[in-house]
């Protein structure tokens, strides 16, 4: 083979060689599951233009608070109050599941760093799906917006891709009750204060939809680190205070009767 020939050959194995070394970090290249976490970041949601936020009771409040507030700056700013409550929710749904959680960005991270990214993306959903008489988005009257999420583990190595999902305010469970009900909202109360987010309340429809998204996604999230063994089946349960029934004690085979005498 032509001397030359052979350098560029050595040369495009070695380039090839790079590419392929960058792929695998930037994938993850962790080689199987990794490891538990040491927090989860739920990052600021991106809102599709298709997606009304409609909250005059929100509004009314700010203007009440701020009279020369203009029609231009309401939008955004009832768009920014409905992500805190969504991203909020998600915070607390996880922590109560047992996941050290915090809202936050990637761009916050280090490579010291282990954590489990959640971000979303809302959009409309299926017309078919929403009620009559009530319209797509945010608000009274309003309903059927979905979140498609995407869970990714942050680390050293990279980032990895590890799970993907839709949760909308019907795939939510049983809303929480009595004091259950009362320490969940204490909670995002809580998280939103620490946060800064606008001391001005949502209507109570347009906080209850984005609560309910919010813990459709926690949930999703802590069934899927239930299954990595991140943490224990009835971990959440503890902390949330909730009992869980006794298991019932193995019936024992009843025995037989004597055989007769010969």
């Amino acid at each position: 083979m032509i001397p030359s020939m052979q350098r560029f050959l050595a040369i495009a194995i070695g380039f090839a060689a790079l590419a392929l070394a960058g792929c695998a970090v930037t994938s993850g290249g962790f080689g199987g599951p990794p490891p538990k976490p040491k927090n989860a970041i739920v990052t600021d949601f991106v809102l599709s233009s298709d997606v009304p936020v409609i909250d005059r009771g929100f509004t009314s409040r700010l203007e009440h608070k701020e009279p020369g507030l203009t029609t231009s700056d309401r939008k955004p700013r009832t768009i920014a109050r409905v992500n805190d409550e969504i991203v909020a929710s998600i915070v607390a749904t996880l922590r109560e599941g047992g996941l050290d959680a915090q809202s936050g960005s990637e761009d916050s991270l280090t490579l010291s760093d282990e954590a489990l990214l959640v971000s979303g993306r809302l959009r409309p959903g299926d017309p078919d799906s929403i009620p009559k008489k009530k319209k797509m988005g945010f608000g009274v009257g309003y309903d059927g917006v979905v979140a498609d999420m995407t869970v990714s583990y942050f680390s050293s190595r990279g980032k990895q891709q590890l799970l993907t999902f839709s949760a909308d305010a019907k795939s939510a469970g049983k809303p929480l009750t009595g004091k259950q009900g009362k320490a969940y909202g204490e909670a995002i109360a809580n998280i939103l204060t620490s946060e800064k987010s606008s001391p001005e309340k949502l209507s109570p429809e347009v906080e209850l939809q984005a609560r309910r998204i919010g813990r459709a996604a926690g949930e999703r999230v802590l069934a899927y680190a239930r299954e990595q063994g991140w943490l224990a089946a009835n971990e959440g349960e503890a902390a949330a205070g909730v009992k869980l029934p006794k298991p019932k004690p193995e019936e024992k085979p009843a025995k037989k009767p004597p055989k007769p005498a010969t």
